[in-house]
């Protein structure tokens, strides 16, 4: 399991932010929180929509930023993701 800190500033993206894996939360104007978001290992942001976030931080399926689903950017990372210091509660993956 490849265990990935949180960021809350300095989120940046792109190749300048390779190697350095990250998740964010998100909020929405309420203040509610969302799905957090992924820095994957190739630096780019990626959605986690269809994974399902477990309250301990643990996402399921698998991570795989296929070069397929993002091209230009997809990198082929394939991992089991744990998002450390996670407190943002449970989310269901949502229908393809």
């Amino acid at each position: 399991m490849t265990e990935i800190p949180k960021r809350t500033e300095d989120f940046g993206h792109g190749p300048e932010f390779a190697g350095q894996p990250c998740w964010m939360q998100l909020v929405d104007s309420d203040g509610n929180k969302l799905k957090p978001l992924i820095r994957c290992n190739c630096g780019w942001y990626c959605g986690i929509g269809l994974h399902h976030v477990h309250a301990d931080g643990t996402v399921t399926a698998s991570f795989f930023h296929t070069a397929e689903s993002d091209p230009g950017r997809g990198c082929n990372w394939h991992v089991w993701l744990k998002l450390l210091d996670y407190d943002g509660g449970e989310f269901l993956p949502r229908n393809a």
